[in-house]
């Protein structure tokens, strides 16, 4: 009696059941008679004969018993596993990492913009942090604001150049979320923005989060792992802290921290200061 053989042949029956397996995905992934009509004759003869050449041939199979597989299963399969290892999150040690990064960015930004300002080693004082100055867009606002509208800038700008070669592909520079009741978390294209604002329509933007730089999973930034936010305290001594949201919906008076917490989840949010480095609240 021949165990694990059928009566009729001397190919051992799981290796009978993977020919089986791959002649089946085979003919689901090849192209339909349809479409094979235009190929020329000899290409199709080709495959044929590989494919019917390498099923007769034992060498074909990398391994034996439970494991058997064909090369191109195996490559297949090799290639599953690679796209999965490329869609994943940042190990804590690429977490921090990022973080010292973004803390060179902070300490380079307000270096760069007090010397412009203030001369080299120059920062501005208490009493300059309120003066009342004029936004390019008319708006008052204080000195501090103006600081650190302009630090965030070259922060910004300092983080993009820093993080796409080692970590392309896993961060994103001021995505715009916005947390549908009912379809949940979704992404704003600067595209749609852009339009938005052109046309009038400000108020589709309401309600919507903009966090300066999002660790996610790769080429996904709906899938959150980290959100970072830029703070430039003038004078320098202050203790950076979130802005709290002005009362009214969505959501109300709770300060950006939770809100970005609450909306894209992920570990907690962190602000990023010089002087100060990587804080949590």
């Amino acid at each position: 009696m021949k165990t694990g053989r059928r009566a009729d042949g001397d190919m051992p029956l799981m290796q009978l059941r993977w020919v089986l397996l791959a002649s089946l995905l085979l003919a689901a992934c090849g192209p339909s008679r349809t479409s094979r009509q235009g190929e020329p004759r000899h290409y199709a003869q080709a495959m044929d004969s590989a494919t019917s050449a390498c099923l007769r041939n034992p060498a074909c199979y990398t391994a034996t018993g439970e494991d058997a597989i064909l090369p191109w299963l195996s490559r297949a399969a090799s290639a599953v596993r690679t796209t999965a290892a490329m869609m994943r999150l940042l190990e804590a040690a690429d977490i921090e990492r990022v973080e010292g990064i973004l803390s060179e960015c902070a300490s380079e930004a307000n270096g760069h913009v007090n010397e412009q300002r203030y001369g080299k080693g120059g920062w501005p004082t208490p009493e300059q942090c309120k003066e009342a100055v004029t936004s390019p867009w008319g708006q008052k606002e204080t000195r501090a604001e103006e600081l650190g509208r302009l630090k965030h800038e070259v922060a910004l700008e300092c983080a993009r150049q820093k993080l796409k070669d080692a970590f392309a592909g896993n961060y994103s520079i001021e995505p715009r979320y916005f947390r549908d009741p009912g379809k949940g978390l979704r992404l704003i294209s600067p595209t749609q923005v852009a339009e938005w604002l052109q046309d009038g329509l400000f108020h589709l933007l309401a309600g919507t989060l903009v966090p300066d730089v999002v660790i996610h999973s790769t080429n996904e930034p709906l899938k959150v792992q980290a959100v970072y936010d830029f703070k430039f305290p003038c004078p320098l001594d202050n203790e950076p802290s979130w802005r709290r949201n002005p009362s009214g919906p969505p959501f109300y008076a709770k300060h950006q921290g939770l809100i970005y917490h609450e909306a894209l989840g992920g570990m907690k949010p962190a602000m990023v200061a010089p002087g100060h480095g990587i804080k949590r609240q």
